[in-house]
């Protein structure tokens, strides 16, 4: 196993997707999926102020959220920290560079003085995938690995912990009338919009509330699909499919997404994700001099980190 992570991206690929519709982010920065790559690297730490300290931190945070699906045995658990390591001195020195230059594009596309475009939204998204999929690719072997290792017993509490996880979020994200869930996401995106730019107007506020409730709702679709998914990863490591048959599976989820979703599903998502692309157009044609001024502070902020970050890994690796 060890070596794995070395792996370049023609040879791993990896897992299924995060939807913002269904799995609000904390994080400070996002024009469409962008929050994805920002939560990836901040390993969950929200705030600018906390990227070193998360990130530092990064193996053991990663550990513990491992760790928490079932009960490993020792030597399962001696395999993860390994893979933890490895995984995260490849994704400093392979990752980060990545990180940077999307975060210059994005900052470029934002104060580009005729206005953001359609095709910059387009190509901003193509680019989040493209580095989602970098950034978990290498992982897809280890984990299959892992999985294929589970006794009768983990895969049961694995399965319960998964069932346990779907039953919280539905009662969150899927509670009260439709009306209601419309309205709890659409603070949501005035919350994530003022945390990326600074304060709004009344104005601003009352625009995006308004474009919100109008984007179709498909928080139940990415739900649906998620649990569906987890069913089969369930169903594989209970007929004991063995670690190739695993890793194919995790790899459909990352590549081909929407082979997994029913049409109801495939027709819902869509429509949520074409609504978000013309909503963030909308937004950015909205924002103030001294809003753009604020996410490019923002932005510039993160690209200093990453790169921090990154040279200190490239420093070890000279040594």
């Amino acid at each position: 196993m060890q070596g794995r992570w070395n792996r370049g991206p023609h040879d791993l690929r990896h897992v299924a997707r995060t939807q913002t519709d269904a799995h609000p982010s904390k994080s400070k920065m996002n024009i469409n999926r962008l929050f994805i790559i920002l939560a990836l690297s901040l390993l969950c730490c929200s705030g600018c102020s906390m990227l070193s300290l998360g990130y530092n931190h990064a193996d053991w945070i990663l550990r513990y959220w491992i760790n928490d699906y079932t009960s490993f045995s020792t030597s399962q658990k001696e395999q993860i920290h390994l893979e933890v390591d490895n995984y995260l001195r490849w994704h400093r020195k392979n990752a980060l560079p990545g990180y940077i230059a999307f975060l210059q594009d994005v900052d470029a596309a934002v104060n580009r003085e005729a206005g953001m475009t359609v095709a910059d939204v387009m190509r901003l998204r193509a680019e989040s995938g493209r580095l989602y999929q970098l950034t978990m690719e290498p992982t897809i072997r280890p984990a299959a690995h892992i999985l294929s290792t589970l006794d009768s017993d983990q895969i049961r509490e694995l399965a319960y912990t998964l069932s346990e996880r779907n039953r919280k979020q539905r009662e969150k994200m899927l509670e009260g009338s439709e009306r209601e869930m419309l309205s709890a996401r659409a603070e949501r995106h005035v919350d994530l919009v003022e945390s990326m730019v600074g304060n709004l107007s009344s104005a601003q506020e009352k625009a995006i509330t308004g474009m919100s409730l109008h984007i179709p709702f498909a928080s139940r679709a990415f739900i649906e699909q998620r649990e569906a998914r987890q069913a089969r990863l369930i169903a594989l490591l209970r007929d004991k499919a063995g670690e190739d048959r695993i890793a194919a599976l995790f790899r459909e989820w990352l590549t081909a997404p929407e082979a997994s979703r029913t049409p109801q599903q495939q027709q819902a998502i869509a429509a949520y994700e074409n609504a978000m692309n013309e909503m963030t157009l909308r937004i950015a044609a909205t924002l103030t001099t001294r809003q753009k001024h604020h996410l490019s502070e923002e932005i510039a902020s993160y690209i200093d980190d990453f790169r921090k970050l990154n040279s200190k890994i490239e420093t070890a690796s000279a040594k």
